[in-house]
């Protein structure tokens, strides 16, 4: 079977989680299409899988950092430009595109919100929101979403396949607190974060040490602006968070941000909030609620898919 996944080209976390499920259909011939920084953040875990080919847009689809400069007829021609083959493909996955849609109605869409829904929140009517969502009711697509964190119009829609977060439990069994590690955002969104980041550095010096090494995960609490790949990473490894967002991001993130206060694995607050880290080693043992393993599970529904 020869399946396409088409990636949204905002930031890491989309073409991670391609990468995640693909790792579970290693017998399919797949293409991936992508960003080229995308590739190039995580080349030296691709090497291992021989059966991925990877096609790089031309143009960018939909980059939120850039989202005061967005334009609807370059997001259009961005999406044709990449489905000029997209009839030759047994199964079509979509990362957060719903336009892939026009030219694969029967393409799975993989995501657990909809960008419709954030421009219209963000810039209220728009043609974007118009496009994208008559599209998406008229073509019905099985959506591939996290339980957990499902948000906007996905709520309350019907046709989902629902996991849980992602990756595999790769957590150490003891945890003693000695390191903040702070992930700096992806693309554009630096400012805001990264500020707020040197601020808790400097009011936590002396008690914790410090990083900027996204694989320092061992005896860390991690400081994220806090992206659904990111936070995959901190459930699988049994990482409390501060989760920092700010009244000039996607209202996705401050969602985010919430719910992991809620299911206690971390805390949420506003980079105009003060941060108070006194009690956020209690949150590990709230892990122990979550499911995981759910790009395993959407790989075991592809693999099914093919063998019917």
């Amino acid at each position: 079977m020869k399946i396409a996944f088409y990636c949204c080209s905002n930031g890491y976390g989309h073409f991670h989680r391609t990468l995640q499920i693909c790792s579970y259909l290693k017998d399919m011939n797949i293409d991936i299409y992508c960003e080229k920084y995308q590739y190039n953040r995580f080349q030296k875990y691709i090497l291992s899988q021989e059966n991925l080919n990877f096609i790089y847009y031309k143009n960018p689809n939909i980059r939120w950092d850039r989202k005061n400069n967005f334009s609807f007829s370059d997001y259009l021609k961005s999406i044709e430009e990449s489905c000029v083959d997209i009839d030759k493909y047994d199964v079509v996955v979509t990362d957060n595109l719903v336009s892939i849609l026009k030219y694969r109605p029967d393409a799975i869409y993989s995501g657990s919100f909809l960008w419709y829904d954030v421009f219209k929140e963000k810039f209220g009517h728009n043609q974007f929101t118009m496009y994208e969502k008559k599209l998406f009711f008229e073509t019905k697509p099985l959506v591939v979403c996290n339980k957990y964190v499902t948000l906007g119009s996905l709520k309350d829609y019907d046709n989902k396949f629902e996991i849980g977060w992602g990756g595999e439990d790769c957590s150490e069994k003891e945890f003693n607190l000695d390191t903040l590690t702070f992930i700096v955002p992806s693309l554009n969104y630096t400012d805001d974060y990264v500020k707020k980041f040197l601020q808790i550095r400097e009011q936590y010096k002396n008690q914790y040490n410090m990083s900027f090494n996204i694989n320092h995960t061992k005896n860390s609490v991690f400081v994220v602006r806090p992206g659904l790949g990111i936070v995959n990473t901190c459930v699988s490894n049994k990482i409390p968070m501060v989760c920092l967002w700010s009244d000039n991001d996607s209202y996705e993130i401050k969602f985010l941000a919430q719910k992991i206060e809620k299911f206690g694995l971390g805390i949420c607050r506003n980079v105009k909030d003060e941060i108070d880290l006194d009690n956020i080693v209690n949150c590990r043992g709230n892990f122990k609620n979550q499911d995981i393993e759910g790009y395993k599970m959407f790989g075991e529904y592809l693999n099914e898919y093919h063998n019917r």
